[in-house]
């Protein structure tokens, strides 16, 4: 860890001040007016919204976040979005949506817990439901980058002993909210490429999964004035699973926060959580962590591990692994260590012909191939938007050359 708190925006307690203003108004509803926004005001309205000096918030400026939120909302439209044969795709306002909107939406998110949620239903500008068949077996993965509007909501339901596989690149949204049911004995493998940003963004990304389902999460990303992350997965059924990975690089004044939580609901479920990071710059990484075991959920299995590593004096990580156990028979465990490459390690590399730099290069990407490698990953990946070599050579910076000039 180095570095010290960045001071909260002047502007910001009045910019959250005006979009509560904005989200509890009786302005008309342009966009799915079937859906239900009255929880979500009634959430606003009793809890206000996140500040600077929540713990959640304390290393991210959330009013940066509310300044973007205020600014015009661009008319809705879909589009960037490919779906293989099988799969179905509907727009939250078409009609063949609602039985599954009435079923699903919002049945994987807590809206106490993920106030911005919120914020994304009553705002909501663009949605749009997935629904893979049961017993349906989809070899090319579900493609989403933009759906076309500052708030979007993505509804994926994987019915029981469906598999399949979504690729997202979310760009330009203020705020998306991927939602993912995952029903009995279905396997649902996503993978999210988050390219540099320059806006502040947040997002939500929220899994239910069922009895004998696996969920796995692939995320590589850089950062932006203010990107984060809240990933929320629910274990809900005897015998799931979720694996989730994360590789990340970032350099001058970048920021990445990732609050990550994995909720064991149910007995003999297995979750696996492993995260490598390299910082630059000023850049910050922010990584939460949390395990929470119930008290009925006997026999769980869970591990979380997240390294980082500094190549700058002026980088900054904070990294906060988190147990919280209810039950008395788990296996667990959490870890999180933050350092520099090992000169040995370089040393090695240029004393059989690799100049420093390439080993620089080839060293830091064996270190973020550790959190999203694998045979699984590989074949998604490849199948998808980017193959997973080209994902993670896509993390370095234009900064490298003065990155690492810095950090020697």
């Amino acid at each position: 860890m180095a570095g010290s708190r960045m001071p909260a925006s002047p502007q910001g307690p009045r910019a959250a001040e005006a979009l509560c203003a904005r989200l509890l108004g009786k302005g008309a509803v342009s966009y799915a007016r079937a859906i239900d926004r009255d929880a979500a005001r009634a959430r606003i309205a009793a809890d206000g919204l996140p500040v600077f000096r929540a713990e959640a918030w304390k290393y991210s400026n959330v009013g940066k976040w509310y300044q973007a939120a205020l600014a015009p909302s661009r008319a809705p439209s879909v589009r960037e979005i490919c779906v293989p044969d099988g799969v179905e795709l509907h727009r939250f306002d078409d009609p063949a949506a609602a039985p599954f909107l009435t079923k699903h939406l919002g049945t994987a998110i807590d809206l106490a817990r993920h106030p911005l949620a919120a914020v994304n239903r009553i705002l909501l500008g663009s949605g749009v439901v997935v629904r893979v068949p049961a017993g349906c077996r989809v070899d090319e993965p579900v493609n989403v980058d933009d759906i076309g509007a500052a708030y979007e909501h993505i509804l994926l339901i994987v019915e029981p002993g469906a598999e399949t596989a979504l690729v997202e690149t979310p760009t330009s949204a203020t705020h998306r909210v991927v939602e993912c049911i995952v029903a009995e004995g279905a396997r649902l493998m996503h993978r999210r490429v988050q390219p540099r940003g320059q806006a502040p963004q947040c997002g939500l990304i929220a899994a239910r999964v069922d009895e004998e389902a696996q969920y796995s999460l692939w995320l590589l990303a850089r950062g932006s004035e203010l990107r984060r992350n809240d990933i929320h997965v629910t274990l809900a059924g005897r015998g799931a699973e979720a694996h989730l990975g994360g590789a990340w690089r970032l350099a001058e004044r970048e920021h990445l926060d990732n609050q990550v939580t994995v909720d064991h609901l149910a007995p003999e479920c297995l979750s696996r959580q492993t995260f490598r990071g390299v910082v630059g710059g000023r850049a910050r990484a922010v990584l939460n962590g949390r395990i929470h075991i119930a008290a009925g959920a006997q026999a769980s299995d869970a591990s979380l591990t997240t390294k980082s590593l500094l190549e700058s004096a002026d980088a900054e990580v904070y990294a906060k692994p988190e147990l919280e156990i209810y039950a008395n028979d788990v296996r667990c465990s959490h870890g999180a260590t933050v350092g520099a490459l090992d000169e040995a390690m370089l040393f090695y590399c240029e004393s059989r012909g690799i100049d420093r730099d390439a080993a620089r290069g080839l060293l830091l990407r064996g270190f973020l191939r550790e959190a999203i490698g694998g045979e699984e990953a590989e074949s998604v990946l490849t199948a998808g938007i980017l193959s997973a070599g080209e994902a993670v050579r896509a993390i370095p910076t234009e900064a490298d050359a003065a990155t690492v000039g810095e950090a020697q």
